[in-house]
């Protein structure tokens, strides 16, 4: 079948192996259209088995239009459909569609995005079961996938205390960095030595103030990137880390909406780069990883980070198995739900 997987942004290209092991797994390979900042930053460095054909987006509404261009093609499956630009460039196409909607409130709150879908050969993805339950309730089932195959990450060097990994540029609307701060603080007055990496952007606004507050509370042990860093170097830094911090709790409103309707990526990413979790108990249940790391209640970061510190080997082979068996069921779901999708939209 020949396929385009499309992203327009120079964003959310981290999905884009997952959508290519998963095609290449249903025989598919795909032409893959990417920006050219998005390109360099080489998401695919750790996934030299795919098999798939990188192609300029810049180039794809050149000539005589994008649907032209892209009639040769059997299936269509757009990364982002956020900005609505993206969505409006695209309606032209007659080709059997997928669109994945990342934020997904704009489905409820954008007539296009509904009249979009209302076709029959356009199929809507969600990133994640929990997103997909919620907006299954009182009508039609909502297909899924979630991202947790980057390729395949070198084995973990132990290389002093125990390091803990907050992915994700730096944004205090995304996670509860006061939380962190105040555990390191704790953890460091009671002499236990920890390691926790920023692995994102910190030249944010947010970074700025992350950086004085770090630096206010005298906290040595923090490791910041600056700037923009390639896939390689961000997989490596997370995968090379002892346990995964997302910071989503339910200590504020803006937060809720990744217990729902949004994706918490941090997690699919440990999960798919095999790194235990350091997750507050409700959002564990959400996305189906109790088993995967060390669970808190609202408050109770410094006691879990104290409770990761100090496990057995036994314990962390325990998450490691729970992890690959939580990416086998993920992976084989995303596999089932994306060929119904398929056959849903060449019917």
């Amino acid at each position: 079948m020949r396929c385009a997987l499309i992203e327009y942004n120079h964003y959310h290209e981290e999905t884009l192996p997952t959508l290519v092991r998963l095609l290449n797994t249903l025989g598919i390979e795909p032409d893959v259209y990417m920006t050219r900042r998005a390109r360099r930053r080489q998401v695919f460095a750790l996934a030299s088995e795919l098999r798939f054909r990188l192609r300029r987006v810049e180039r794809i509404d050149r000539l005589l239009g994008l649907p032209f261009r892209l009639h040769h093609y059997e299936l269509l499956i757009v990364n982002s459909l956020e900005p609505l630009a993206n969505l409006t460039r695209i309606s032209g196409s007659k080709t059997p569609l997928l669109g994945i909607v990342h934020n997904t409130e704009l489905l409820s709150t954008e007539a296009a995005y509904r009249s979009f879908f209302s076709r029959p050969e356009r199929g809507l993805l969600v990133l994640g079961r929990h997103i997909a339950n919620h907006l299954a309730r009182g009508g039609e089932p909502v297909r899924w996938i979630s991202q947790v195959y980057f390729g395949q990450p070198p084995p973990r060097r132990p290389d002093g205390p125990t390091t803990f990994a907050v992915s994700g540029n730096v944004e205090f609307t995304r996670r509860n960095y006061d939380s962190l701060l105040d555990a390191a603080s704790e953890l460091a007055q009671g002499g236990t030595p920890i390691r926790v990496r920023i692995v994102g952007r910190s030249t944010t606004r947010d970074g700025q103030t992350l950086r004085g507050e770090i630096k206010r509370r005298d906290l040595a042990s923090f490791e910041l990137c600056r700037g923009e860093i390639p896939h390689l170097e961000y997989f490596q830094l997370v995968a090379g880390s002892d346990f995964a911090l997302p910071l989503v709790d339910r200590t504020a409103d803006r937060m809720r909406p990744y217990f729902k309707t949004k994706l918490a990526s941090a997690i699919p990413l440990a999960i798919g780069l095999g790194v235990p979790l350091v997750i507050h108990r409700e959002l564990a249940d959400a996305y189906g990883v109790e088993a995967c790391g060390v669970v808190y209640e609202d408050g109770g970061l410094p006691e879990a980070m104290r409770t990761a510190i100090a496990s057995s080997e036994r314990e962390r082979a325990g998450w490691q198995e729970a992890l690959e068996a939580t990416r086998a069921d993920l992976f084989g779901a995303s596999l089932a739900n994306l060929r119904e999708a398929i056959a849903e939209v060449r019917a």
